[in-house]
């Protein structure tokens, strides 16, 4: 999509407690490392050194993690089409290809023509904890696309 040529582009992420936990957990987890850390600055010694490095482990770890599964996880849709980033690939889809959209379990459904569907992982209701119908609600605002087509 192009970005600087002025379209507009609406964006969804990973919403709600899962987006928070997914800043927060890592960055609890390095506060940590660093007072371990600290910890052994002021005393070396392997007895220091390794629950900083277990930390330092763990923080690294999890902010992987949460930046694979919720954090780079979103739903963008334009005037050149529908890319959905989820994590285990980002998918493609032009305007046209879409036959019917429906809110699923793992997010917002695109029902291609070929009976091939994409789901978007980023208005999951599993993933952000909540109900995503506001969100789902605003998605079919943008695709000018009548609540009546999430019951195909």
């Amino acid at each position: 999509m192009d970005y600087q040529g002025g379209d507009s582009v609406s964006v969804w992420r990973v919403g709600g407690v899962a987006r928070v936990a997914g800043y927060a957990i890592p960055a609890v987890a390095g506060v940590t490392a660093l007072v371990g850390w600290a910890g052994w600055v002021s005393s070396p010694s392997v007895e220091t050194a390794r629950p900083a490095g277990l930390w330092t482990g763990l923080a690294i770890g999890f902010a992987l993690f949460f930046w694979w599964m919720i954090l780079r996880v979103r739903l963008e849709v334009g005037p050149d089409g529908i890319v959905a980033v989820n994590p285990w690939g980002t998918h493609r889809l032009g305007l046209g290809e879409v036959a019917s959209v429906r809110l699923g379990s793992w997010g917002a459904e695109f029902h291609h023509g070929d009976g091939f569907k994409t789901t978007a992982y980023a208005l999951s209701e599993l993933a952000a904890g909540t109900s995503q119908d506001r969100r789902f609600a605003e998605l079919l605002a943008v695709l000018e696309v009548g609540p009546d087509s999430s019951a195909r």
